[in-house]
């Protein structure tokens, strides 16, 4: 982490431009929750040019306030309530499964707004991940990276209460995407697939884990002597650590849900019928 003072910088650029220097507060805040909300600092640069102040990867503005007095913001969808914006597609997204869009005012009293607006940054936070779905958009350009520096090397976001999602939240989300990735002809697929990026990103999320009683896992499996209790047929494989039969040891009611731990509510299945308890048209 460096020491470099990243509010300073913007103070310095907008010292000499009259319209904006009485929102020069509300600028830097506009600016801190940004970085708080950009999905991966590890990959987004930050710094002043002639032209802006801006938060960046490849060629592609997070957000940025330029020379010309218009503050433009990264979204993954339009908003036309801000009064004095307006919404465009960021045409170099034209080609994702969803293209991302530029929100952008010269109406100062919207900084206050946009800062205020939860969804905005929601959204906010999905258009900086998903703009790495696209490894052309995102190459690194040294002309553009000058004097730049990344996010993660000043910023302490680990500082700063970050809501995170869960586990479930995540794959209930990945499970739409599936879904509307379904919907996309097979030409267009292939042609997102071929200017996407190979490198998975990374999302830290929260997770909640249960203290499971071991004993009622050791009875169940016991109780099932091998055959899963839904479908009777016998495990499918032998495990190498003990070489017993693998079943997975399924809660009727989630304990989520406040399901009790306890060999009465649990049920050992195969990992066929507990896939299918969990996302088949029929529970359990």
């Amino acid at each position: 982490m460096t020491d470099f003072d990243w509010k300073k910088e913007i103070l310095i650029w907008t010292d000499k431009k009259r319209k904006i220097k009485p929102f020069q507060t509300d600028l830097i805040d506009f600016f801190e929750k940004s970085f708080i909300n950009t999905s991966h600092p590890e990959k987004s640069l930050f710094g002043t040019n002639d032209y802006s102040i801006s938060l960046l990867t490849g060629g592609i503005f997070f957000i940025a306030y330029t020379k010309v007095g218009v503050i433009w913001l990264l979204l993954d969808k339009q908003f036309t309530d801000i009064p004095n914006s307006q919404s465009r597609i960021v045409k170099s997204t034209k080609n994702f499964s969803e293209p991302l869009f530029w929100l952008e005012t010269e109406d100062y009293n919207n900084i206050q707004i946009l800062i205020n607006r939860a969804e905005i940054w929601e959204s906010f936070k999905n258009a900086t991940d998903r703009i790495f779905e696209n490894k052309i958009v995102t190459a690194h350009k040294d002309h553009i990276a000058k004097n730049k520096i990344l996010l993660s090397d000043f910023f302490g976001i680990e500082k700063h209460f970050i809501p995170l999602k869960s586990a479930y939240e995540i794959e209930t989300e990945f499970q739409e995407k599936v879904k509307k990735a379904n919907e996309v002809s097979k030409k267009k697929r292939q042609e997102i697939l071929a200017k996407s990026n190979p490198k998975p990103t990374k999302t830290v999320v929260t997770q909640t884990v249960f203290n499971r009683n071991q004993y009622v896992i050791v009875e169940v499996l016991e109780r099932a002597k091998g055959v899963c209790e839904k479908c009777n047929k016998n495990a499918p494989f032998l495990k190498d650590s003990d070489n017993l039969p693998y079943l997975e040891v399924h809660h009727i009611k989630p304990l989520a849900e406040d399901g009790e731990d306890t060999v009465e509510n649990t049920i050992a299945l195969c990992p066929n019928c507990h896939r299918k308890a969990h996302y088949g048209k029929t529970s359990h």
